[in-house]
């Protein structure tokens, strides 16, 4: 019976997110013609705050929400992580007008400036998202995580290429992926109070502090090991940013976007599947090892070949695809191949750090990432000055990282301690 709701959930959320991670592939050869590398550079500087930023917007309650066993428990974390998101989003609006014109010179971006203040808008949009999702997760709502995610992904791709056809290029990308936020969001709340009208009703003042209490651990250690795992994530753009310039930023962020897609297609159809029945199982049998083998090696026969093959064609494929200037985005993306290919396989299984309460040993896993990331940018600037050696050490150190988080997710799973 698992087996079959696993299966059949996994290809709902697969649909819905191969559909959403598609329509951006697709139009990627258009906007690769109306938008410059520098300007993507730009968009790219922009996400990587934002997705920094967007560990801390809830206070990392939302991770907790598939825990409880009763659901008003669940509901007063939904609750707690809309009214956090509220507070914090406010909070940097203010910090932003004051300091946008320090934070582009940082960076050596200054068209960016004024856009840095779409940033809590985006956080705003981000952190209710989050909360609803895992919520939806909880109650296998999968249909409507799914359309969601498409609602998003149609409405950047149709704002992006609108915006760069109307002559707004400077900015065009971050109008474009702000208004996907907010669609994809109104649109799961719509479905989230279809499907339960009474939905937020048991949320109460006491119990919402009852939770923050019962789930501290999320904000102690989630925050401080989701912003270092981010940090580690989105610092190349950030380096590339301030010891290159907007076009390597540009040529990284868009090879990104390309080689990211199968791994956000599958993996996290995966994650979502698997966090859900692997909370389940653990909870009610001690252990979920034969879940987790099942799914390491799915994923396994789903990815080796096809990222074996792009490895070997990518560059020629970029510039065939999105023009003859890519080829160089095409050279970063071979270079991230291996650590992608291994980020594919564990992403969905690390999801036994939460399920057994080990933040305690990612926080310690996260700390020693970011300093090891950071030395490969710093030793790869410094002695050879050439952003393809800074990438290939930044690969080297986190496929270093995902190989330990496997071994150590395995174990979690054998059971309770």
């Amino acid at each position: 019976m698992i087996k079959r709701l696993l299966k059949r959930n996994v290809f709902i959320l697969m649909s819905g997110t191969l559909f959403a991670q598609l329509l951006p592939f697709l139009i990627s050869p258009i906007l690769t013609r109306i938008f410059t590398p520098q300007q993507f550079g730009e968009f790219g500087l922009y996400f990587s705050i934002t997705m920094i930023c967007s560990v801390f917007i809830t206070a990392r309650y939302e991770m907790a929400i598939m825990l409880p066993k009763e659901e008003h428990e669940a509901e007063n974390l939904v609750g707690l992580s809309i009214l956090i998101t509220c507070i914090i989003s406010c909070i940097l609006l203010v910090l932003i007008l004051f300091f946008k014109q320090s934070i582009a010179l940082l960076f050596k971006t200054p068209a960016i400036e004024n856009w840095l203040l779409f940033i809590p808008i985006s956080l705003f949009s981000i952190g209710i998202y989050q909360a609803l999702n895992y919520w939806n997760n909880r109650n296998e709502k999968y249909k409507s995580i799914a359309f969601s995610r498409v609602a998003r992904s149609a409405a950047t791709s149709f704002w992006s290429i609108i915006f760069g056809f109307s002559g707004l290029k400077k900015g065009g990308l971050i109008l474009g992926d702000t208004l996907g936020q907010l669609l994809s969001m109104f649109f799961l709340f719509q479905r989230t109070k279809k499907d339960n009208p009474i939905f937020l009703k048991s949320v109460n003042k006491a119990e919402i502090k009852k939770q923050a209490v019962r789930y501290k651990q999320f904000p102690i250690y989630n925050v401080s090991s989701g912003m270092l795992e981010k940090l580690s994530g989105h610092s190349p753009v950030m380096y590339l940013a301030h010891f290159f310039n907007e076009s390597i930023t540009g040529f990284f962020s868009f090879s990104l976007r390309i080689i990211s897609a199968p791994s956000t297609i599958v993996a996290r159809a995966f994650g979502d599947i698997f966090r859900q029945k692997a909370t389940k199982i653990y909870n009610e049998q001690g252990n979920c090892k034969k879940l987790f083998k099942k799914t390491f090696f799915q994923l396994l026969m789903l990815s080796l070949i096809p990222f074996s093959l792009f490895y070997f064609v990518a560059p020629d494929l970029f510039a065939l695809v999105f023009g003859e200037k890519w080829y160089q985005a095409g050279k970063f993306a071979q270079v991230l191949t291996p650590m992608f290919f291994l980020q594919f396989l564990v992403s969905p299984l690390s999801n036994m750090f939460l399920i057994a309460e080990k933040q305690n040993i990612d926080l310690i896993m996260q700390v020693s990432l970011f300093i090891f990331v950071s030395c490969s940018f710093l030793f790869g600037y410094k002695y050879y000055n050439n952003p393809e050696t800074c990438l290939f050490l930044f690969t080297f150190t986190y496929s270093l990282k995902y190989l330990v988080e496997l071994v150590l997710s395995y174990q979690f799973s054998l059971g309770k301690k």
